[in-house]
């Protein structure tokens, strides 16, 4: 791992910069754990802030913004270029250029329904947008809808000025955040920012940048592939109902909730709001956003995405499981069959392995030492599974969530092992650690 912090890996297979990688799948498989881009609110300039602050708007202003969007919305599911770009100040070029690149990325998804929802109760503070003429920058949320990927709108919001140039409205200034956890941060929209291709194949779509383009297929298929390697392993339906997302737009490289290290895939969920944005209306679908620079590694060493798509397939178990379930289970795919004599660990991490307390890890405490609670947690599973197979670990699945009650999930383990499997917690921990010590070291 990158960083200083400690990694582990196959002897037979892994190189060393794939390695650096494997254990950092930060934030998986917990729908709203995901932090990406967002569109955010520029400071006006005190010049620009002292050219506009008399402009009062009226409702028939707002009124006017909610027809521009409705203009740009049909535009853009009827693929008219020209309809779209109408819509936009051309005393702008570098606008101009964005929002072309805008059209062309959205334009190439398979578009269900757009839409967007603009709050006519107040305005923002607007961004600085050449000119003296009047600006209004209204809370706007986007709610874009893929075929068959999305069951429903996923709902961002988005960061756009606008001015009024000889009487008519148009569009100012978009722009995006810089901070994961900018009020306004989107779930998800890749589709705003660089040149991106698309290939939509049955309910799946994936994303990559343009200049990348070489790697879509590639990932296309190694996706496709390691559904099908899931479902069978865990013995549960194959989906391919999800959108990978490998472009830099975003907050793309901040995929670590446990460092600062760069991560090579986190899978979460994405919601439906409102027209406002202000109350969720269900889950709109799931999302593997996978590193943009370790595409070509993704795509190669399989047990990344292996380890991504588990927590999608098992989704329906997802917020009720305790992490040493949910991330051991995801590792325990990732690395089958799992003999764990043929892997190489620094000596170190070996050492503090064979002293750590033989217990679970907890989700509380899960993430400060991810290095070692994932090879215990995934040594936990494996444990399991060898002695009482797939099923009963799914069973336990099940019984979590029966049995869930609130976030302390922990807390259910010794009663649901004895319940599903007739052991104790003390009992799963020594055989896990009865494979942790065949690690060569």
């Amino acid at each position: 791992m990158t960083g200083g912090s400690e990694a582990w890996a196959r002897i037979p297979v892994l190189t060393a910069a794939s390695v650096a990688l494997l254990l950092v799948l930060a934030g998986c498989g917990g729908a709203g754990s995901h932090e990406s881009a967002s569109p955010a609110s520029p400071s006006p300039s005190s010049a620009a802030a002292g050219a506009h602050e008399k402009f009062q708007p009226t409702p028939a202003d707002f009124r006017e913004i909610k027809t521009l969007l409705a203009r740009q919305a049909r535009a853009l599911l009827h693929h008219d270029r020209a309809a779209f770009l109408a819509t936009v100040d051309h005393e702008q070029p570098a606008l101009l250029k964005q929002q072309r690149t805008l059209y062309d990325n959205i334009t190439q998804l398979p578009l269900a329904s757009l839409s967007y929802g603009v709050d006519t109760s107040g305005a923002l503070v607007p961004a600085d947008v050449p000119g003296d003429d009047p600006l209004l920058h209204p809370t706007v949320v986007e709610h874009l809808q893929l075929v068959g990927t999305f069951d429903r709108p996923v709902s961002n919001p988005v960061d756009e000025t606008f001015v009024r140039r000889h009487g008519r409205w148009l569009l100012g200034s978009e722009s995006e955040a810089k901070e994961a956890d900018h009020f306004d941060t989107p779930q998800e929209r890749p589709w705003f920012g660089v040149p991106i291709v698309a290939e939509h194949v049955g309910p799946m779509t994936v994303l990559v940048d343009r200049s990348q383009a070489d790697n879509l297929a590639g990932l296309t298929t190694a996706v496709q592939d390691d559904i099908a390697y899931d479902a069978q392993l865990l013995g549960v339906p194959a989906s391919s109902k999800i959108l990978v997302d490998a472009t830099t737009n975003g907050l793309s490289l901040n995929f670590s909730s446990l460092s600062q290290e760069e991560a090579a895939a986190v899978t979460f969920g994405v919601t439906s709001t409102d027209a406002l944005g202000e109350e969720s209306t269900g889950l709109a679908g799931h999302v593997i956003k996978v590193n943009p620079h370790t595409v070509d590694q993704v795509v190669n060493d399989e047990g990344i995405m292996r380890h991504e798509l588990t927590h999608y397939l098992l989704e329906s178990y997802n917020g009720y499981l305790p992490k040493w379930l949910s991330e051991g289970v995801a590792a325990w795919v990732q690395y089958y069959p799992d003999d764990f004599s043929r892997w190489q660990v620094p000596a170190d991490l070996y050492d503090r392995l064979m002293r750590a307390d033989h217990t679970l890890p907890i989700l509380g405490l899960f993430n400060e030492d991810p290095s070692l609670n994932y090879p215990i947690s995934q040594a936990a599973v494996s444990w399991l599974v060898a002695h009482y197979g797939v099923a009963k670990l799914l069973d336990l699945m099940r019984a979590y969530r029966t049995h869930y009650t609130d976030a302390n999930v922990d807390a259910l383990t010794p009663k649901l092992l004895r319940q599903v499997y007739g052991v104790t917690p003390a009992e799963v921990t020594d055989g896990a650690w009865a494979l942790l010590a065949q690690f060569a070291h």
